[in-house]
């Protein structure tokens, strides 16, 4: 299932977006009871777009484990 962030972030480079999706995973795992256990979403990944939409990167949500 696919969740779109309509809002973004503005940030500096690949790597700034890389960095704030692993500080997302470590949030989600510290907060189960809003996110569920790590099991039932650890096979998805962040998707990072420019504006137009282009994928720049992806991010398994397992690298946060």
């Amino acid at each position: 299932m696919l969740i779109r962030d309509e809002e973004g972030d503005e940030l500096s480079d690949v790597e700034a977006a890389r960095a704030l999706a692993r500080d997302t995973l470590r949030e989600m795992r510290r907060l189960p009871h809003v996110y569920g256990p790590p099991r039932e979403w650890q096979r998805n990944v962040f998707v990072i777009t420019d504006e137009s939409g282009r994928v720049l990167a992806e991010v398994p949500y397992a690298e946060g484990l």
